[in-house]
């Protein structure tokens, strides 16, 4: 039974494999130059890929996490257009087993592929695993953080996390993010808090006015903590969170981003809230 399930999953998972390599194939049939901002990172994985490390394109704002494991394409050759794409179409082919891993935790098998293909293809997730871009690393990575905290590796979710700011530096929000988590999930286990939100409280201030008692939670945000303040040391030394073009990348409010936010996520999440809904209307 074991085995039919896992073939299971892994027919979903040949569903979306084969429909990534398809549109990676068009991809670079029709689109034989790069698109966009894939100038400059192609241009500059390339000059990583010959040894110039020394080399940064200053139009470029994120650092060098997705050029140093595109470096695993020289043993194929030359760092081509094509080859540096395909890096991303592999990333998302783990992406989908990281997600399909979290889902399967409280999901049956089935459902859980279903549910990881359908992720894995949202637009704005899918069209960036056929093009030289961070997002597929950076979502990767701040994934497989999550996934390494939920199974208590945290040394080793510090370091994926450490790993997902290389690829973006705002992951460094997501990786505070899965650490407070971490401690949370930590003091329901231990008994610490339970119940509601007024009586956790309760039981939280009684729990910090014993130093003994949280040391062992300090020790499971530490590998999170150490991440973040390392963040806060490069935002001091670099003058910001930019790297390269500040001038044109100048943090702000944007009111109208929250609303396209909004009426995005509600039509994508809708399938969801609506059909829990009905599960939760039968069940009362």
């Amino acid at each position: 039974l074991e085995h039919m399930v896992e073939l299971t999953a892994a027919a979903v998972f040949g569903v979306y494999a084969i429909a990534s390599a398809l549109v990676l194939q068009l991809v670079n049939t029709e689109v034989r130059t790069p698109y966009m901002d894939e100038q400059f990172h192609i241009r500059q994985a390339q000059w990583y890929c010959m040894g110039a490390f020394n080399k940064w394109d200053p139009k470029l704002t994120t650092p060098p996490g997705l050029y140093i494991v595109s470096l695993a394409v020289r043993t194929m050759g030359a760092c081509t257009l094509d080859r540096l794409r395909a890096v991303n179409c592999v990333l998302g082919c783990i992406l989908f087993w990281t997600v399909y891993a979290l889902i399967r935790q409280n999901t049956r098998p089935f459902r859980a592929a279903i549910k990881a293909l359908t992720l894995c293809m949202l637009p704005t997730s899918f069209f960036f695993a056929h093009v030289y871009y961070t997002d597929i690393a950076s979502l990767l990575c701040v994934l497989l953080a999550q996934l390494l905290s939920v199974h208590k590796r945290h040394v080793w979710a510090g370091v994926v996390g450490g790993a997902a700011v290389w690829m973006r530096q705002t992951n460094v929000v997501w990786v505070a993010l899965v650490g407070g988590a971490a401690v949370e999930r930590w003091m329901r286990e231990n008994g610490v808090v339970s119940g509601g939100l007024l009586q956790s409280v309760g039981q939280l201030v009684q729990w910090m006015k014993s130093p003994r008692r949280w040391r062992e939670a300090v020790w499971v945000a530490v590998p999170y903590a150490f991440v973040v303040m390392a963040f806060g040391v490069f935002v001091r030394v670099n003058g910001g969170i930019v790297l390269g073009d500040k001038s044109n990348h100048q943090a702000g409010v944007h009111v109208p981003q929250m609303f396209y936010f909004y009426a995005f996520t509600a039509a994508m999440a809708a399938p969801t809230v609506l059909a829990e809904a009905q599960r939760y209307t039968h069940a009362r």
